[in-house]
């Protein structure tokens, strides 16, 4: 492993990433480059995702969908089938209980829009986040009982909830619940089936499946019951152009894109690009303005336009809305959903802003970042539906484990969101006894706490963040994917790095390293605030054109120095109809 720390470069005071690159072996990155006919840099990337032989990178390049596993892998996956599908054919009462979030909603989506399909006898119900709250309750519960339903199959929740399964058992129902939590110890014995591929007992080898994808799963074997006992007279539904929701909730989770995600992905992808896309989804892409008039679309496209809008309505209230914009089969109401789920992202947007300024201020104020390793912000009157994200946001920027909290009815209630190097479940185990509750895992949680403990809690998780951590722990890591040599970027090398998308959480795109670059003419900041860096390098004679944003601080060192390594991505950039290579710049520093 070699290490590249800029702490040592007095040039640049603005420390950012530590640099880390692992060659791999030189052998058998020439083997893997002449057995595939790949440039260096792509078979390197191959070789750290442990993909080399033929079939494997066959799959990973392609994806068919006939690489999908058996649904029935999964542990309970036949009695949650059969029974689902008992339901169908004696037109029985369904009701599908789902989550707020985009993972819930789209899953919710998926298993009605199949079921009705079938000819189902089918509702639905999400609950209100602010009402509410997450996953199963028993008032809900006793409601869906009042319509007189016979079966209940959560999707994207459930595996916790013990008492309220107990309570829908008790009530005259059969509930399945599919879910991809973590369980705990005590699973929900009153359940009829329990689909999870996360349970302890299930040796189902994918254990990346967002809500959605189990639900997929689940609709995979559903159809094939169906089939078995000849239920369709006509056409069996078309379960691939269901792949578009799919992916926007696996996208939207941040389940790792490998394995069946992948394939989830990459299939819907298409769909959401082909002439053919779903009404709901067409008309939320027109409220961006950069995809009214793109076709294709990415990971990137769903991650930070199509979701956040999903996700609004649940933050800020009630998610029917989503729901019903991805089930609608009207245009115009399609359009209407659209318009008031983009107005709601930027009532959302006005206020996680707003928001997030005044955690900043009060971090300026009180010099937390100076003073302390974990940070601990509150006030009286934030809306609970927005802190997670401004948590998030607060962790981006000082890199500090960090706990937002906003008061309800003498209450503190709040999202941690942490670094790697701090497990944040376990920090917060050891403040139990101030902690009215919590819950979570190692990057985010959900805390509890009386008003009154609100500084002993500051305090005490400033010290368990400081025993926990090291001074480089505070320095965030970038991981060099691969080095290139400038006659390396072309348009061969452009066509290998599309077959890699599409891009996300498991699968990130990848980050190049090029050594003893020069400065081609005088740099420039460009952009409404002038943040973004636009400049020029050049080596052994060929000239790249390069865009860093956000790299403001970088100012003196470029002004300062001529000869730079240099960290980015590779992408197209299209100005005028005419298409060109550009560096987008993740990273600079003063070579050696």
């Amino acid at each position: 492993m070699i290490y590249y720390n800029k702490m040592n470069n007095n040039n640049f005071k603005n420390i950012k990433y530590k640099w880390i690159y692992n060659p791999v072996d030189k052998n058998l990155l020439e083997e893997t480059v002449c057995r595939h006919n790949m440039p260096k840099p792509v078979a390197e990337l191959m070789l750290k995702k442990g993909i080399s032989s033929p079939d494997d990178i066959e799959t990973f390049f392609n994806g068919s969908l006939k690489a999908l596993r058996n649904p029935f892998e999964i542990s309970d996956m036949e009695k949650a089938a059969e029974r689902i599908a008992k339901a169908v054919m004696n037109h029985e009462r369904i009701c599908i209980y789902g989550d707020y979030d985009v993972d819930g909603v789209t899953a919710t989506a998926l298993m009605y829009i199949f079921l009705m399909q079938c000819g189902a006898n089918v509702s639905y119900y999400i609950p209100n986040r602010l009402e509410e709250g997450y996953g199963l309750n028993k008032e809900a519960v006793k409601e869906i009982a009042a319509r007189k339903t016979n079966l209940i199959i959560t999707v994207d929740c459930g595996i916790s909830a013990t008492q309220e399964v107990l309570e829908a058992s008790m009530q005259g129902m059969d509930i399945i619940i599919t879910d991809h939590h973590q369980p705990s110890k005590e699973l929900p014995v009153a359940a009829y089936a329990i689909v999870n591929p996360m349970r302890e007992d299930d040796t189902y080898p994918n254990k990346t499946l967002a809500g959605v994808g189990v639900a997929f799963k689940t609709v995979m074997a559903i159809r094939f019951v169906l089939k078995k006992y000849d239920f369709f007279k006509q056409e069996v539904p078309n379960i691939r152009n269901l792949l578009d929701i799919v992916a926007l909730g696996t996208i939207a989770d941040v389940m790792p894109l490998v394995d069946e995600n992948r394939i989830f992905v990459r299939h819907g992808l298409e769909l959401m690009s082909g002439e053919n896309v779903r009404i709901g989804i067409d008309e939320l892409k027109k409220t961006v303005e950069s995809l009214a008039v793109s076709k294709k679309m990415k990971t990137s496209n769903i991650g930070f336009q199509l979701a956040p809008r999903i996700n609004a309505m649940g933050r800020m209230a009630s998610s029917d809305k989503s729901l019903k914009l991805l089930v609608t089969q009207n245009r115009n109401e399609a359009k209407q959903l659209a318009l008031e789920l983009d107005n709601e992202n930027k009532y959302r947007q006005m206020i996680e802003r707003d928001i997030l300024q005044q955690t900043y201020d009060l971090i300026e104020k009180n010099r937390y970042a100076e003073l302390r390793a974990g940070l601990v912000i509150a006030s009286d009157n934030w809306h609970p539906g927005v802190i997670g994200i401004v948590a998030s946001r607060v962790v981006d920027k000082y890199f500090k484990p960090t706990v937002v909290l906003t008061e309800d009815n003498g209450i503190y209630k709040g999202s941690a969101r942490s670094i790697p190097g701090f497990h944040l479940y376990e920090g917060l185990s050891s403040l139990s006894d101030i902690l009215i509750s919590f819950g979570g895992h190692k990057y985010a949680a959900g805390v509890k706490l009386e008003k009154k403990n609100l500084e002993e809690f500051r305090n005490r998780f400033d010290e368990v963040v400081k025993y926990s951590l090291k001074e480089e722990d505070f320095i965030p890591e970038i991981y060099i994917d691969a080095e290139i040599d400038s006659k390396d970027i072309t348009n061969e090398i452009m066509q290998w790095l599309e077959k890699l998308e599409p891009y996300g959480h498991g699968n990130k795109e990848p980050v190049f390293f090029m050594r003893n670059v020069f400065k081609y003419q005088v740099e420039s900041f460009v952009g409404k605030d002038l943040n973004h860096l636009k400049c020029f390098f050049e080596k052994n004679g060929l000239i790249f054109d390069a865009i860093g944003f956000n790299m403001k601080e970088y100012k003196s060192l470029m002004a300062e120095n001529d000869k730079f390594d240099i960290l980015f991505s590779l992408v197209h950039n299209i100005w005028k109809n005419t298409k060109t290579i550009q560096l987008n710049l993740k990273d600079i520093k003063k070579a050696d």
